[in-house]
């Protein structure tokens, strides 16, 4: 893992260009450390500071103006493929695309700092249509931020990252693998948690109308995405609209006394 202290100090704003756009094009690459190693760098000269940021920026930008692209290309399906790596998919594009309603450009000027929301913010803009020039204001501004934050304070604490850049470099790769494990060993053992514990029994159509018919009928949720519900002009007579996105500032309303029957997608 040395090797890369020693491509930054050769390639200088090149260097930082590859890290920046390879974390902010989704890979589980950290570019911060990397932008502060290159700030480090620029103190006795070995690089140039106005190219470490430039390079930081433009790599942000190119990656986020890709994810833009499709974004708008692809529409919400994007956003479905991206929020995969969620325990609930649907809660999670319905929970960004509410969150990005309602702060739009503080959102793309602090998502660089935001892990998670960086990756999906660029798509969510060009699904949300915000205009290519406001977008891109934006994002230069937050880029620069972010690289600034970044290669400035590797500027200030300059002297002891430089003389310490091996040790550093090469701690934070096995940091990163250690942690990357223990992030798939977390992963699946609460999602086996999940299943175990809140594991419930399926119903058909059948079976449901029957009990729709008794004396006790239970209370149908309807828990759709948005992008289905709004697709369909049919709704199980009776039961109620209740987003995935917002079901869990609703769930300690629901009658304890009755029977729950959740349908989606």
């Amino acid at each position: 893992m040395d090797w890369f202290p020693t491509m930054i100090a050769q390639y200088g704003g090149a260097a930082i260009f590859l890290v920046s756009f390879l974390e902010n094009i989704g890979l589980p690459f950290p570019a911060f450390p990397f932008l502060m190693l290159g700030g480090a760098f620029s103190v006795p000269g070995t690089v140039s500071f106005p190219l470490v940021v430039t390079g930081a920026v433009a790599g942000a930008l190119g990656a986020d103006l890709i994810w833009y692209a499709v974004g708008k290309w692809r529409g919400r399906g994007i956003l479905v493929t991206l929020c995969r790596m969620s325990f609930n998919p649907d809660v999670c594009v319905e929970s960004a695309v509410d969150q990005f309603h309602r702060r739009k450009i503080a959102t793309i000027l602090f998502a660089k700092f935001l892990p998670g929301v960086n990756t999906i913010m660029p798509p969510l803009a060009g699904v949300a249509a915000v205009p290519l020039y406001r977008f891109f204001a934006a994002d230069l501004i937050g880029a620069l931020l972010w690289a600034s934050v970044g290669t400035g304070l590797g500027r200030i604490f300059g002297k002891e990252i430089a003389e310490h850049a091996k040790t550093l470099h090469g701690g934070m790769g096995w940091i990163l693998v250690v942690g990357l494990a223990a992030y798939l060993v977390w992963r699946i053992a609460y999602r086996y948690y999940l299943i175990r514990h809140y594991n419930s029994p399926r119903i058909g159509a059948d079976e449901l109308y029957r009990r729709l018919s008794g004396p006790e009928p239970p209370l149908v949720l309807d828990l759709r995405r948005d992008d289905d519900y709004e697709r369909s002009n049919r709704m199980i007579d009776g039961s109620y609209r209740l987003r995935p996105a917002t079901f869990h500032r609703f769930a300690h309303h629901l009658p304890a006394d009755r029977d729950l029957v959740f349908y989606c997608t």
